[in-house]
């Protein structure tokens, strides 16, 4: 079923403005999609880009306590830093639209993390850089650290993603956080598109469990649960959708979640996927909810992982007053 706008339902807190694009790349030609879908996005919101690669810290060894010294490291970072200036002239990257560049030495996550925080990122984009026979279901190790920490949502780039994406799946589980996610998602959608067609696919898997909920009070049919679900999913879509231009179908799957999710992925081809984590902070907050880890690993297109929204709101909070510091490459 196709959901309308609903004049009466509440308008949700929209999400930040998008203003900074915090892109990070590998420099070679492999990571050229993920820089070009980030700059795609800046350039339909009317943000700007900030370009970081990092590499290992501490000059190499080349025998037991032998090392190449700090020129050594100088040398290499000057040499990083010349292929972003090529990949930024590659991909023809105005200067008007970099809000910074840089090469940094370190653990390619922590650097991450850390510039978002320092610039008050609004999305981090990063690629899905598996390798080898398996590399459509694995995440590197950059990646999964980030979507584990991040304070912002991250976009994990597979292949070429188009903007706006024609084709959104959003699965949600009808719980406060995945509202919040889902709100979160589409407000950034909506910046994208700028009025652009966008089909947005809300699904919610009814597993057997959840089909069991529904019999609190008295014996209902799996026909009945699944029609009490469409009406929940029905309610919770008018509810957190606000008044999008776009159209939202809402459709209730049979099954587990994560491998419901990935079916209708084959069955239905997307360019995106977007959902939310569930950290609560504490040990939570290295922790991906078993859902969006396993989509996140196996989805064959790109995905949007929305944190928990008290997360990268306060970030923003204690830091919006402070504009971004851009640091360009050394001349």
């Amino acid at each position: 079923m196709t959901l309308q706008t609903n004049p009466s339902s509440p308008r949700c807190r929209p999400h930040r403005p998008l203003r900074t694009v915090l892109i990070g790349t590998l420099l070679e030609s492999e990571s050229d999609p993920v820089v070009r879908a980030g700059l795609a996005i800046a350039r339909a919101a009317g943000a700007r880009v900030h370009l970081v690669h990092a590499f290992p810290e501490g000059p190499p060894l080349v025998g037991p306590g032998i090392g190449l010294g700090e020129d050594f490291t100088e040398e290499l970072s000057a040499s990083y830093e010349e292929k972003l200036r090529e990949q930024i002239g590659r991909l023809g990257i105005a200067e008007t639209e970099l809000a910074g560049a840089e090469v940094k030495s370190g653990e390619p996550h922590r650097i991450l993390i850390d510039t978002a925080r320092n610039l008050a990122a609004d999305l981090i984009v990063v690629g899905a850089t598996g390798s080898g026979p398996f590399a459509a279901e694995l995440l590197g190790s950059t990646a999964d650290r980030v979507l584990r920490k991040a304070a912002c949502p991250v976009l994990v780039v597979r292949g070429e993603l188009p903007v706006p994406p024609r084709r959104v799946l959003a699965p949600v589980d009808l719980s406060p956080l995945s509202a919040d996610a889902f709100r979160c998602g589409l407000d950034l959608l909506a910046q994208v598109a700028k009025g652009g067609e966008v089909e947005v696919r809300a699904v919610y898997a009814l597993s057997f469990m959840d089909a069991l909920q529904h019999r609190k009070h008295g014996e209902i049919s799996p026909e009945e649960a699944e029609r009490h679900s469409g009406e929940e999913l029905q309610r919770f879509v008018l509810e957190n959708r606000a008044d999008l231009t776009f159209e939202v179908e809402a459709v209730v799957l049979p099954g587990e979640a994560r491998f419901e999710i990935l079916n209708e992925l084959g069955e239905r081809p997307a360019d995106l996927v977007m959902l939310g984590t569930h950290g609560r902070g504490g040990l939570d907050r290295l922790m991906l909810g078993s859902v969006a880890s396993t989509v996140a690993r196996k989805a064959p297109c790109s995905v949007l992982l929305i944190a928990r929204r008290e997360r990268h709101d306060l970030d923003f909070d204690r830091q919006k007053e402070v504009p971004p510091d851009p640091r360009s490459l050394r001349a």
